[in-house]
């Protein structure tokens, strides 16, 4: 009878069935031993969550809370968990990872992130890296040109650019016969469009204001305690009472070097994560049409 069955082409087919299902199952023993309808919750996994939830990273002050914590915030704390792990698989169950652009920019973003993490293995930088760099992008540390100065100024919207000048000329005398100091200058002249007084604005601000060449006037103006004038701009005329000018400079390495430190820093965590990427990158095979 035995011999009989096993000569059946159906018994046959249910026997190579189970045998190929039960080597299909030992080879992939490692994924049959994840059971999607079980969550497994230690300590370790809720002190991530609580580190991820309240957005820092802080292992030994999680962990401090975790051990203070009582019986019934200990459970309000595995429940969320819990939930949010269900979510997470019910959401990957049914697909709602696949062809959604905002996942798929999320988890590019988190290798990027991932990528930036090689940083650590990073040489630390030294003083001859940094006065390198600092030689090479030294331009980027230029400093503009300031100035600080007052000014009276005198319209030309309702009069023409010579009345305005004649009545700049009498001004000039008087508010110097007066001796006006800096914080006078509001008594003298009409409103301006933009500022009154201008203290260690840079050039192209100045320009930006009054005109390239007022700008380049009064940088070219020496240091007085006398009213100079008038100057023109695009609006008028102007009586200065200048205070400070300096030229544009390149400061030297040592009055820069936090800023350079910082700048190469971010260079060399920028070349990191590119070689980082590079190394994924090389694994692919890039094909196109």
């Amino acid at each position: 009878m035995i011999k009989k069955l096993f000569k059946e082409p159906l018994f046959q087919f249910l026997i190579i069935a189970l045998v190929l299902l039960g080597g299909e199952r030992w080879v992939n023993a490692d994924d049959y031993a994840y059971d999607q309808y079980s969550i497994q919750i230690d300590d370790q996994q809720l002190l991530q969550f609580m580190q991820l939830r309240a957005k820092t990273f802080k292992p030994e002050q999680a962990q401090a809370a975790l051990d203070v914590m009582n019986t019934e915030d200990r459970q309000r704390l595995v429940d969320d968990y819990a939930r949010n792990e269900v979510m997470f698989r019910e959401a990957m169950a049914i697909g709602l990872d696949k062809n959604d652009q905002l996942i798929r920019r999320r988890l590019i973003q988190k290798m990027d992130y991932l990528a930036q993490g090689f940083y650590d293995e990073a040489e630390q930088l030294k003083e001859a890296d940094l006065r390198a760099y600092y030689a090479e992008h030294k331009q980027d540390y230029k400093k503009a040109a300031e100035a600080t100065f007052t000014h009276v100024f005198i319209s030309t919207q309702n009069r023409s650019v010579d009345d305005a000048k004649a009545i700049s000329d009498g001004l000039l005398v008087q508010i110097n016969a007066d001796r006006a100091p800096f914080e006078n200058a509001s008594r003298y002249g009409e409103r301006f469009l933009y500022n009154r007084n201008y203290v260690n604005r840079e050039d192209d601000e100045i320009g930006s204001h009054f005109g390239q060449s007022f700008q380049e006037t009064v940088f070219a103006l020496s240091i007085t305690d006398q009213w100079q004038g008038p100057l023109q701009s695009s609006y008028g005329w102007h009586l200065v009472l200048l205070v400070k000018n300096t030229s544009a400079y390149v400061p030297e390495f040592e009055e820069v070097s936090s800023a350079v430190f910082a700048d190469a820093q971010r260079q060399q965590q920028r070349e990191v994560r590119r070689q980082a990427i590079d190394r994924l990158m090389a694994k692919y095979q890039i094909e196109t049409e």
